[in-house]
């Protein structure tokens, strides 16, 4: 279904300058203007871009964020508060990035969800289904140490539990363990490795979406008959059919995201708890 001739046809001299040099305007038209879908795709398939929309908030977010942190274990928690309470419009950075997290795990489950209805696991999907389980490894581990960084009562502890998990893996749990901790012990070590790791992950997941959306390129969208596609008249252009379906999910999922930000910023456990004891 992807295959075919390119129908893109730059309409000024420098856009054919620029064309024959380096065509990324010719990748991105055939990628999601022209690319041919499956006519019949539901509402399930705007996931993808939402999932898309989430990760750019996110990384957006952060680094502005990381602006401000400091990734000390007798200042973290000031700074975050400096961060809500002193820093222009910081109160909704840290809301839209921490409410962001867990409105991003909401797509994604439907996201698999959907992959598992459906069957899109199936052949000849198989790798496209694989880098979306390390996309959602390497979100469980973003996740986990940007929890651990407001260095509160619960990024404390939960840090202690979660890392004691890997001295139960056999010959080599201890050392993954220390080198985690930087240490023998959850301590400021701790806390920069997983500042240095969260930031750098997010960069790691973009790689990977790159990955997994030119492996859906390549094979081609399911849909939700399971049957391939035989014709061009089963399909139509991603551009406008698409991407129309695709911005009223996003705008929909977006409302019901603002919502929590603006209403409701904590209700998804997102508050920074008690500080830990200075010794």
């Amino acid at each position: 279904m992807s295959e075919g001739h390119s129908t893109y046809t730059p309409k000024t001299g420098i856009g054919r300058w620029f064309d024959a040099r380096m065509p990324l305007p010719r990748l991105v038209y055939d990628s999601f203007v022209a690319y041919p879908v499956p006519r019949n795709l539901n509402y399930m398939w705007t996931f993808g871009g939402i999932l898309s929309i989430m990760l750019a908030s996110q990384i957006l977010t952060g680094i502005v964020l990381a602006m401000h942190y400091t990734s000390d274990t007798t200042l973290a928690f000031d700074s975050v508060e400096k961060i809500m309470r002193d820093v222009n419009s910081g109160w909704l950075l840290r809301y839209l990035h921490s409410n962001g997290a867990s409105f991003f795990f909401v797509a994604v489950y439907i996201h698999i969800f959907r992959g598992l209805f459906y069957g899109s696991y199936k052949a000849p999907r198989e790798l496209l289904w694989i880098l979306g389980c390390i996309i959602y490894l390497l979100m469980m581990a973003t996740g986990f140490m940007g929890y651990v960084l407001p260095w509160g009562q619960m990024s404390f502890w939960g840090a202690t539990v979660i890392t004691g998990f890997f001295s139960a893996i056999p010959l080599v749990g201890n050392w993954i363990q220390e080198l985690l901790l930087g240490g023998f012990a959850v301590d400021n070590p701790t806390l920069n490795r997983f500042f240095a790791l969260h930031y750098l992950l997010p960069f790691m997941i973009a790689g990977v979406v790159v990955l997994h959306i030119w492996a859906l390129h390549v094979v081609g969208q399911s849909n939700p008959t399971g049957i391939e596609v035989k014709s061009k008249t089963d399909t139509v252009a991603f551009t406008p059919y698409a991407t129309i379906k695709d911005a009223f999910g996003m705008i929909v999922f977006l409302f019901f995201f603002a919502y929590f930000v603006f209403y409701l910023p904590n209700y998804l456990g997102t508050r920074t708890t008690t500080r830990l004891p200075t010794r």
